[in-house]
């Protein structure tokens, strides 16, 4: 047995809760990275090219898995819901990464936080999910963190900053979709479809502002690639280890991380109403999910509590 397989073997003998914990850290981190990586990079590259490699990569991520289901898991009849989706995930992309490029760091990853707020919205809006009074002051609370951190009326809003949260909407759309997708749609293949048709939709766009990158680029763009998988594959693996409201929390070490790098290569400094900000979005959102999360169980409690009828 290699030290290697020893030492995955001691991992996942661990309790749930610790792997599900110690995935998220990981995610967080490379989220973190991922953002310092995609700033590094917009400094010569367009932003529409930036998206193009980071579609193409997560196509060429895939492959493996297209490999063994065969082309016939990618039979579907929701096509119109499949290109809604990755059409509002391109918009997203473009504007996350131009934002990441003329915002700091640490704005960046505070403002991403209202996601799970607009998720909700839609939620409620498209799907006619119910919002309790509860839920919509939480709701209330939170946006009023996105405006501590962006103070309009006491500095300048910047375009960056009302890209991140635009991006931030887009993504919540396409959790809406996705949530529609996923009633008959296999995971893996929402994801194959998500970076093929991001990669025909920016293909025009790319091919329109194309500069070949430095030899010394390609690195770079690489490790947009890897990290953003390992990211995804971090969230994913929490979530199925634990439950969604002992992990989520640690993504909060995401803004540190942020800040952190942030001060270390571009000397942006770590700023108080942007931890304020996020601190109120964090716990808005953090309570939404603990509200979910009790009221699912609630509900399996009373369906399993339910008399069982003769045949």
């Amino acid at each position: 047995m290699t030290t290697i397989t020893r030492a995955i073997g001691l991992f996942e003998a661990l309790p749930g809760a610790t792997r599900g914990i110690v995935w998220m850290v990981f995610a967080t981190f490379c989220y973190a990275v991922l953002y310092a990586v995609v700033k590094h990079l917009s400094h010569d590259l367009h932003t529409i090219q930036i998206v193009f490699f980071r579609s193409a990569l997560g196509v060429l991520f895939m492959l493996p898995w297209l490999v063994r289901a065969g082309l016939g898991a990618l039979k579907t009849d929701r096509h119109g819901a499949y290109w809604v989706r990755s059409g509002l995930n391109y918009i997203g992309m473009v504007m996350l990464m131009w934002g990441i490029g003329n915002l700091a760091l640490q704005d960046v990853t505070a403002l991403m936080y209202t996601g799970p707020l607009f998720t909700v919205v839609f939620v409620a809006l498209i799907l006619g999910e119910k919002v309790g009074l509860a839920r919509a002051l939480a709701l209330a609370v939170g946006f009023s963190g996105a405006l501590i951190i962006i103070r309009p009326g006491i500095i300048p809003i910047s375009l960056a900053a009302i890209a991140i949260v635009s991006t931030s909407a887009c993504y919540a759309l396409c959790n809406v979709v996705t949530k529609s997708l996923g009633r008959s749609e296999d995971t893996n293949k929402i994801v194959f479809y998500v970076f093929l048709q991001m990669l025909i939709i920016g293909m025009g766009p790319a091919i329109y502002v194309w500069k070949t990158p430095a030899l010394e680029l390609w690195g770079w763009i690489v490790a947009m690639g890897v990290l953003s998988s390992l990211a995804t594959q971090g969230v994913t693996r929490a979530l199925v280890a634990a439950d969604a409201s002992l992990v989520m929390p640690f993504n909060f070490l995401k803004l540190p991380f942020a800040v952190v790098l942030g001060f270390a290569f571009w000397n942006e400094f770590p700023d108080l109403w942007t931890g304020i900000g996020a601190a109120v979005i964090f716990a808005s959102t953090y309570y939404i999910a603990r509200r979910e999360a009790a009221a699912r169980a609630a509900e399996k409690a009373a369906e399993a509590a339910k008399p069982v009828r003769p045949v």
